[in-house]
């Protein structure tokens, strides 16, 4: 079996030669792939105009995980002052109004949902709010954008590759054929991560700061467009921890022993991160830090399977 990785075979790839082009040429390739490019991105928005509904429901998901979670608390609170005997006569409408409408405010049935505030007592509002007379077209418009930018992306990478590769090696392109993969998988898995777990926890965490006499817990929502595509988007970066550490193995820098024998620092810091970006309690922090330890774990996998390629280390006479 042919192996990339020996140096004979390697160097047999490098001697490729290349197709030579001019800078006009390339800049006529180049527009042509962004040319195609932007007309997937086009006609993916055109296609998501008539789905204002489902489009929002999808942004706003979030926000609703935290607002569940809050209210789960809410009542639960109310049960344990009813328990008491320390609940008033408007305590005790408000539990009730809870108690008889709980299940079609979790399944999203409930009418008139603006007034869930003034009818259970919960001091979060039900739905997010818009600061001007445009910002909720233009939130629509920024979601749309990504929204499309997902439809077209298989449209939109094969044009940056079909671009780019015309200048690589076919090494270079195997490397590319071998990791984009599971780099596309970990971007995922951290944008699904930060959507469903992170931003609805770091919400709450927010939320739960805010005194209700002094603070009303009011978020636009352009304000949770920028948070939610800021965290996924972060998330979907640190989700790239075991690609940086094969990279960091493939250049040189760190061997797959130094990764090993640092274990414990590098838990230290994952779990200061967690701590840092989580509110402070122990479920949170956990939620964090378990997807990162999986990650080094994985990147510790994958730079076992790479330390055959690692250069030998240099001793130094004493």
């Amino acid at each position: 079996m042919v192996s990339l990785d020996d140096p004979a075979v390697r160097a047999a790839y490098d001697e490729e030669p290349l197709p030579r082009m001019s800078f006009g040429d390339h800049l006529d390739e180049l527009r042509s792939r962004l040319i195609k490019a932007l007309l997937a991105v086009v006609v993916a928005i055109v296609a998501l105009l008539p789905f204002k509904g489902p489009v929002q429901d999808i942004i706003v998901e979030p926000y609703r995980l935290q607002w569940r979670n809050g209210f789960t608390n809410w009542v639960a609170q109310l049960e344990q002052r009813e328990v008491a005997g320390s609940l008033d006569e408007e305590g005790r409408e408000f539990l009730a109004y809870c108690r008889k409408h709980r299940d079609a405010i979790f399944a999203g049935t409930k009418e008139y949902t603006y007034l869930l505030k003034e009818k259970t007592g919960y001091p979060v509002p039900y739905s997010l709010f818009a600061t001007g007379g445009i910002e909720d077209m233009f939130a629509f418009m920024w979601a749309s954008l990504i929204f499309a930018l997902v439809l077209a992306s298989p449209v939109v990478i094969w044009q940056v590759w079909a671009f780019l590769a015309a200048g690589l090696y076919a090494r270079e392109r195997a490397v590319f054929y071998r990791y984009f993969p599971l780099m596309l998988v970990l971007f995922t898995a951290g944008v699904l991560f930060g959507y469903f777990v992170a931003l609805p926890y770091s919400l709450g965490f927010l939320i739960g700061m805010m005194d209700p006499a002094q603070v009303n817990a009011i978020l636009s929502v352009g304000q949770f467009l920028n948070l939610l595509l800021a965290l996924t988007a972060a998330m979907g970066l640190v989700f790239q921890l075991p690609l940086v550490m094969v990279a960091l193995q493939r250049v040189g820098l760190v061997t797959h022993r130094a990764f090993v024998k640092n274990w414990r620092l590098t838990v230290l810091i994952l779990f200061i991160a967690a701590a840092v970006f989580t509110p402070p309690e122990p479920v949170s922090m956990l939620l964090m830090s378990m997807p990162m330890l999986l990650l080094y774990g994985l990147g510790l996998g994958l730079t076992w399977m790479g330390r055959r390629h690692e250069a030998p280390a240099v001793e130094v006479a004493t």
